[in-house]
């Protein structure tokens, strides 16, 4: 479970946004990160506007709408905030790894966790070039 080439190691954070439910960020070992935790984001960010679209929509559909973005703007919001919370991450990980750096286990597991944050921090970022976090 301490490598960097586990393909079962999925890493998460912790998210706590004022007025809204805590929920943890999932990030897969390719850097994805998970639809759930977009999709709540997605409906955390989104604008009034995008919300009456939203509850407007047929029922029958349900939250699966959020599965995509609900607009460009609210695309890049969920993006960046993504990218903000994992780069928080990074920093906490990369911090931790030079701690423990004596501790050949542990320092094996925040390095693979630090390459799965950097590699999820590049997607967003080449799919969304330019983007400020």
């Amino acid at each position: 479970f301490v490598s960097d080439k586990n393909p079962c190691n999925t890493e998460t954070v912790a998210v706590r946004m004022m007025g809204q439910q805590p929920f943890n960020l999932i990030v897969y070992p390719d850097g994805s990160v998970d639809a759930g935790s977009k999709a709540t984001l997605r409906y955390n960010l989104a604008t009034p506007e995008e919300l009456e679209i939203f509850s407007s929509i047929e029922k029958g559909t349900g939250l699966g709408i959020l599965a995509k973005p609900l607009s460009d703007r609210n695309e890049l919001d969920v993006q960046s905030f993504i990218a903000s919370t994992i780069d928080e991450a990074l920093y906490d990980t990369k911090a931790g790894a030079a701690e423990t750096k004596d501790d050949a286990l542990i320092n094996m597991y925040l390095s693979a966790r630090q390459k799965q944050f950097e590699l999820a921090i590049e997607r967003i970022k080449t799919k969304f070039p330019g983007i400020e976090y």
